[in-house]
C-alpha cells in the first residue's frame, strides 16, 4: 500500500490547490482581497535499510496570502494627506461658488451697479426718479452680503457635521478592527494564518488611514494595534475613542474641539480629520490655515469698512428735506456680524428722498456734490486701512478672491499630487497581492493535470494490488 498512500497524497495536494485557485478566482474583484497560494512540500521520507530514503510523496502545510507590509505601511502613510486635501479641495471649491466669481451675481457686478446708479443720480439729482435705482442696487448689494454670510455660516455648520459623522466612522472602524483582533488571535494560535479576517482587518485600516494619520503595530504574539499620533485608538481589543466636543461645556459658545474620551487632546497630522477641523477652525491669525472662518472674517471686514465709509460721507449731506442732516445710508446691528446684519437704513428704506445727494443745505435742486463724494469713495485708495487688506472696495474683493484662489488651488494640486501617489502605490499593491485571472487560469490547468496524473497512479496500482492479490495464485490449478 506505500506506492498507493503517495499517490493519494498527490491526489489531495492538487485538490487543495485547486480549491485555493478557485478562491482567488472568485474574489478577484473584491475590495482589499489578497491573493493566496497554497504552499506545498515533500512528506519525510521512509527509510529502506539497504536501499535509503524513499519518497512518501507530498502535502499542502499552509494557504499563506501574498502581502508586502511595506507597501501598506506606504499606503496608510500617504492616505491621510490624500483625505486632508480632498476635503479641503472640496470646501474651498463650495466656497469659490458662493462668492460667484465671475459671474453676473458677484459682489464686483453689485458693487458695480451701486455705483453706477449712484453716478446716474449725480448727473440728474432733481429727479426722484433716479434715488429709486440707488436704494435698490444697494438693497441687492446688502442682501448679497447676507445671504453669502448665511452660506458661508451653513457651510461651516455642515462641515462641522462631517466632523462628527467621521469621529462616529472612526470609533465605528476601531470596534471593528478589536473584535477582528480577538478573532484572529483565537484563530492562529496553533500557528496557522486567518487569511481573509486578515484581508477584512486591513481593508478596515485602509479606511481609517484616510480619516486620521495612523501607525499599525503587530508584536510577535499577534497583539494588534493601531496609533493616531502617539496614542492607540486600537490596543487589541481596547478601544479609545475619539471626540469632538466643547472645550467648555458649560459654554455653548465655547469652541469644539477634537479630544480622547479620557479628556486628552488628539492632535492630527493629517487626514480627513485634520482637513474638516482646519475648515472649521481656521482663520488665518499666526500662519494657522485660512479655513471658513477667515473668509467670515473677511466679509465681516468688508462690510463694516464699506458700511463706515458710505455712512461717514452720507451723513454731510442733504435729502430733500433740507433739515436733516446725519443720516446714516446702511445700517449694521451692534453685537453682531456685519455682515450678516448689513443693511439699508430705515429712513432711506422707506422714503428715497432722505438719500444725501445735496452737499449744502440750501435750495439748489441740482447740487450734486455729496452723490459725487460717494461716487469718488470708490477709487479712494485708502478706503480701506487697517486689518488684512488695504485700498478701494473693489480692490479689497479682488485681494479675498485671490486669497480664496490661492488657497483652493493649492488644495487642488496637493490632492491631484496625493491622488498620483496612492495610484502607483495601489498599482504596486495589486501587482504583489492582486490577483491575476491569466495566472489563475494556468494554475488550474496545472493542477489538473498533477490531479489526472495522480489519478491514474492510483488506478495502476490498483491494477498492480489487483493482480498480485487475485490472479498470481491461478496458475496450475
Amino acid at each position: 500500500m506505500f506506492g498507493f498512500n503517495t499517490a493519494v497524497s498527490g491526489l489531495l495536494a492538487s485538490q487543495r490547490a485547486l480549491h485555493v485557485t478557485n478562491h482567488n478566482i472568485q474574489n478577484m474583484t473584491a475590495e482589499g482581497y489578497s491573493r493566496q497560494v497554497a504552499k506545498q512540500r515533500a512528506t519525510n521520507p521512509m527509510n529502506l535499510p539497504g536501499i535509503g530514503f524513499l519518497g512518501t510523496g507530498t502535502e499542502i502545510y499552509d494557504v499563506v496570502r501574498i502581502r508586502d507590509s511595506y507597501v501598506d505601511f506606504k499606503y496608510w502613510n500617504e492616505s491621510a494627506p490624500k483625505g486632508e486635501w480632498e476635503v479641503k479641495k472640496d470646501k474651498l471649491m463650495e466656497i469659490e461658488k458662493l462668492f460667484g466669481e465671475p459671474s453676473n451675481s458677484s459682489f464686483r457686478k453689485y458693487l458695480d451697479d451701486f455705483f453706477s446708479s449712484i453716478n446716474e443720480l449725480s448727473k440728474n439729482p432733481s429727479n426722484f426718479s433716479y434715488r429709486q435705482p440707488v436704494k435698490e442696487t444697494a438693497l441687492a448689494l446688502t442682501k448679497h452680503i447676507n445671504e453669502t454670510a448665511k452660506r458661508l455660516e451653513n457651510l461651516k455648520k455642515d462641515t462641522m457635521f462631517s466632523i462628527d459623522t467621521k469621529v462616529k466612522q472612526a470609533n465605528d472602524i476601531a470596534y471593528q478592527i478589536s473584535s477582528l483582533n480577538k478573532q484572529i488571535y483565537s484563530i492562529e494560535i496553533d500557528g496557522k494564518s486567518a487569511n481573509d479576517l486578515r484581508d477584512k482587518r486591513e481593508l478596515l485600516v485602509d479606511n481609517l488611514s484616510k480619516i486620521a494619520n495612523i501607525k499599525v503595530d503587530e508584536s510577535p504574539e499577534g497583539k494588534y494595534r493601531v496609533i493616531i499620533s502617539g496614542v492607540s485608538i486600537v490596543d487589541h481589543d481596547y478601544v479609545s475613542e475619539i471626540e469632538y466636543k466643547r472645550e467648555d461645556p458649560t459654554n455653548a459658545d465655547s469652541k469644539r474641539i477634537l479630544q480622547w474620551a479620557n479628556g486628552g487632546k488628539l492632535n492630527l497630522k493629517g487626514g480627513e480629520l485634520k482637513g474638516l477641523i482646519e475648515l472649521v477652525d481656521g482663520n488665518g491669525d499666526g500662519g494657522s490655515y485660512r479655513g471658513i472662518p477667515f473668509y467670515q472674517k473677511r466679509l465681516d471686514e468688508f462690510a463694516e469698512g464699506f458700511a463706515k465709509g458710505i455712512n461717514e460721507v452720507h451723513r454731510d449731506g442733504y435729502g430733500y428735506k433740507k433739515n436733516e442732516k446725519d443720516i446714516d445710508f446702511f445700517n449694521i446691528k451692534d453685537g453682531e456680524n456685519p455682515a450678516l446684519t448689513i443693511s439699508i437704513s430705515d429712513k432711506i428704506l422707506d422714503d428715497v428722498g432722505y438719500i444725501a445727494v445735496a452737499k449744502e443745505n440750501g435750495n439748489d435742486v441740482e447740487d450734486d456734490r455729496n452723490m459725487l463724494a460717494i461716487l469718488a469713495l470708490r477709487e479712494k485708495k485708502d478706503f480701506f486701512t487697517g486689518g488684512m487688506s488695504k485700498g478701494t472696495p473693489d480692490d479689497f474683493i479682488k485681494s479675498m478672491l485671490s486669497n480664496l484662489a490661492v488657497d483652493s488651488m493649492q488644495a487642488q494640486r496637493m490632492d491631484s499630487t496625493q491622488k498620483l501617489i496612492i495610484t502607483n502605490i495601489v498599482k504596486r499593491r495589486q501587482s504583489e497581492s492582486g490577483v491575476s485571472e491569466n495566472e489563475e487560469m494556468g494554475n488550474i490547468v496545472k493542477f489538473q493535470h498533477v490531479y489526472t496524473a495522480s489519478a491514474r497512479m492510483i488506478t495502476t496500482l490498483d491494477t498492480i494490488l489487483d493482480v498480485t492479490i487475485n490472479r498470481l495464485g491461478l496458475v496450475g490449478r
